[in-house]
């Protein structure tokens, strides 16, 4: 059985496609993994602060131009992000509208809690569906302790927010660091203020190179 000639003709397009991916694939993936290297650049962390909790056991590093609280004092701090609830907030840290400045980022903060509360141990690593938490069915190492993530969003007001909860069970408690990233609507600024698109990647990258800092001392 013959071939046609555009047939042919065809097949020969295939092959030179499938021979220039060949070559350069390995160029193409090298370049992605360069792009995300120069988004997420690993911070000098011998300008960030030190900060220890001896009662809590925990110590991280933070940058010097962030804002670290000790946590709220009494049995219902807000030790997560979906309200009052049975727990202890060991700290926050809170990022101003400085760090990305003339954008549209409204602030950001980081939270620690813990609760030996039996419904909140039970609770711990279940999406709250009753927030709109989605388990990402993604997880990563912190202090040497393995989070379960979890994600949720809200809009109002023209505004954004972003919520990513990473918890665990340590100890017989529930362990979590939460962070929220708050920023307007773009559309809303008006083109003589000059105001930019807020850069997320460097924003969750220096937030998150906090928590690759975090050491558990007991």
């Amino acid at each position: 059985m013959q071939i046609k000639s555009h047939q042919k003709e065809v097949i020969a397009i295939w092959v030179i496609l499938l021979l220039v991916l060949i070559a350069f694939g390995g160029s193409i993936k090298s370049s992605l993994f360069s792009r995300t290297e120069e988004l997420t650049p690993t911070p000098d962390y011998s300008t960030w602060r030190n900060y220890t909790n001896e009662k809590s056991g925990v110590s991280l590093k933070y940058p010097a131009t962030f804002a670290l609280k000790p946590g709220q004092i009494g049995p219902k701090a807000e030790w997560t992000l979906r309200g009052l609830s049975n727990g202890i907030e060991i700290f926050s840290v809170e990022i101003l509208r400085s760090f990305q400045s003339r954008t549209n980022f409204g602030g950001a903060s980081l939270r620690m809690g813990s609760s030996n509360n039996q419904i909140e141990v039970n609770e711990c690593l279940r999406p709250q569906r009753s927030f709109d938490y989605v388990n990402a069915y993604s997880q990563r190492s912190i202090g040497g302790v393995v989070f379960k993530k979890f994600m949720r969003s809200e809009v109002g007001a023209g505004n954004y927010y972003d919520f990513t909860s990473y918890r665990a069970l340590r100890n017989g408690e529930c362990n979590v660091f939460e962070y929220v990233i708050n920023h307007g609507d773009i559309q809303n600024y008006p083109a003589e203020s000059k105001i930019k698109e807020y850069n997320p990647s460097a924003l969750v990258g220096t937030i998150e190179s906090i928590l690759d800092t975090v050491q558990f001392l007991k």
